[in-house]
């Protein structure tokens, strides 16, 4: 159905600022509820028309209560014509309306811009900025429900006290029971989670029923994610919830728990009672370049806001030329302190450091890239799955232990007293190993698999750099160590370049998942 306006018939708009309805044409205005008493008899049944638009080039599919004019598509961007249809669509049980305005995101956005160097010029202009869109996203609200019954656990407590240790055992006895409402879980595929997970939590107590007056001027994307992919997910987090309190009530002593998740749900019995839809807003901004597009998402009630922000090289080659030039004008003015040994020690640990920044960013892109966190997309498509945090944690562990034994190695077989280098470089070696390990797996599973290029180098740089520290009377000269600097520098910035250009792609997502919203009044928002 269309929000008409009672006096002239023209498109009303839900205005967020007044939160009412508000005529463009003749400024009439007036609230939902009074909308609605007026229009009675269009509320006849648990379902509402609305104007669906189907893309023809990647068969996005959004919809809006009234008719509005659509020239691309929001997800792929495509500029053909959008094939449009009026549909019967089942009643979300509630919404949120927007209580953030349009200049608000605009505000917050620019917020965060300004304090950025090396951002595309592009993302500051002004006329940019206009293509927030409001949209309303669908959430799954599932209730758990967990069984009125007694837990018998155990708990320990250790201690000193004077000069005796103590440890004690327990047998802790809890009452549980009760109903989790509502946990939400982002309902489009097109959506993903950890975006979702950024601008979270949604203050349930502001939602209200559901009317499409309050979409009136704003599109919504449609339920894509099935309720089954997050029922698991629930019934763990309740567990969770149940076993939290417990541990709170029990205090200093140490409760024993199950570990594993499938346990946990059944020691507490949480059981999966239902699910309905809920409407939540979101302020999108969406920009492209070529093939990949970067987008900025704010939580339209509460205003917390995540952004995607691609650094431009340009950008960034001025300002750290600019700031190198300074840093050199005043190590010129200050007396020679730094010997060459120790220049190209400590040149071999930035070059780990930087491998290290490296690995961080191409171990995101291939998380998100394989859509490991996103439970909403589709199961079949995954490429990977979360890592256990017990094996994560026992693998760091081992790697350690061989570290201190390699390290102790290293020490043991250096001599002399300008030896001090050797030693360095070794244990450097050892990391940018374990590194260049992380950095081919990760790099292995991304769709850019350039970032196995570096994990090859650095290696190569660090091998000479022992060799010569440990042969100091074989390599006496100064050249050798200034020549190691200087290569340990190189293979940093190599590092830094590929961990730039990986890094915008993660600030940026492969089309179709073009999140612009297009067409909807947001004049008055």
């Amino acid at each position: 159905m269309g929000i008409k306006c009672p006096n002239c018939g023209g498109g009303m708009v839900f205005d967020v600022a007044k939160q009412k309805l508000v005529c463009p044409y003749c400024d009439n205005v007036c609230t939902v509820d009074a909308y609605r008493q007026n229009n009675a008899a269009e509320y006849v049944n648990d379902n509402y028309i609305v104007s669906s638009y189907r893309c023809k080039n990647c068969g996005a599919e959004l919809t809006a209560p009234e008719e509005q004019t659509v020239a691309y598509c929001s997800y792929c961007g495509g500029e053909a014509m959008l094939k449009q249809k009026e549909t019967e669509t089942v009643r979300p049980k509630r919404i949120i309306p927007f209580q953030r305005t349009k200049k608000e995101a605009i505000r917050a956005y620019e917020n965060v811009v300004k304090k950025i160097l090396y951002v595309p010029k592009e993302l500051k202009d002004a006329s940019f900025l206009e293509g927030f869109r409001g949209v309303y996203l669908p959430y799954w609200g599932i209730d758990v429900e967990i069984p009125h019954k007694e837990l018998n656990l155990k708990g320990s407590r250790s201690y000193t006290q004077g000069k005796y240790d103590y440890y004690e055992t327990y047998d802790v006895t809890a009452q549980i029971g009760g109903q989790v409402e509502g946990a939400v879980y982002d309902a489009s595929a097109a959506f993903d989670d950890t975006m979702a997970a950024e601008i979270a939590p949604f203050d349930q107590k502001g939602a209200k029923p559901f009317d499409e007056a309050y979409l009136a001027g704003f599109y919504a994307d449609k339920v894509t994610a099935s309720p089954q992919v997050y029922k698991a997910l629930a019934a763990e987090q309740a567990a969770d919830k149940v076993f939290d309190s417990i541990q709170r009530e029990a205090g200093k002593v140490t409760v024993s728990l199950p570990s594993a998740k499938e346990k946990r749900i059944e020691t507490v019995g949480a059981k999966v009672m239902g699910e309905t839809v809920s409407l939540f807003p979101v302020w999108f901004l969406t920009w492209r370049r070529n093939d990949r597009v970067a987008y900025s998402v704010m939580n339209g009630q509460s205003g917390k806001i995540t952004m995607d922000l691609p650094v431009d090289h340009k950008q960034f080659f001025l300002y750290s030329a600019i700031a190198a030039l300074v840093l050199f004008l005043v190590l010129s003015l200050l007396p020679a302190f730094i010997q060459p040994m120790t220049m190209a020690a400590l040149c071999a640990v930035l070059l780990v450091l930087s491998g290290r920044i490296l690995n961080g960013e191409l171990k995101k892109i291939r998380l998100q890239e394989q859509h490991v966190y996103d439970y909403g997309y589709d199961p079949k498509k995954k490429k990977g799955k979360p890592k256990a945090m017990t094996s994560s944690c026992l693998t760091g562990a081992l790697g350690y232990v061989l570290f201190g034994i390699l390290a102790a190695l290293a020490f043991t077989t250096t001599t002399g007293s300008d030896g001090t280098v050797g030693p360095v470089f070794f244990l450097a070696l050892i990391a940018q190993i374990v590194l260049s390990v992380k950095l081919i797996r990760n790099a292995a599973g991304m769709n850019n698999k350039s970032g196995m290029l570096p994990a090859m180098a650095a290696p190569v740089i660090l091998i000479l750099g022992s060799y010569v520290g440990v042969n100091p009377e074989v390599f006496p000269n100064d050249a050798w160590y200034y020549a190691l600097a200087i290569g340990c520098l190189v293979g940093m910035l190599i590092n830094i370049l590929f961990a730039i250009s990986r890094y915008n792609d993660l600030a940026t997502r492969p089309v179709p998942n073009f999140f612009r919203r297009e067409g909807a009044n947001n004049a008055r928002s």
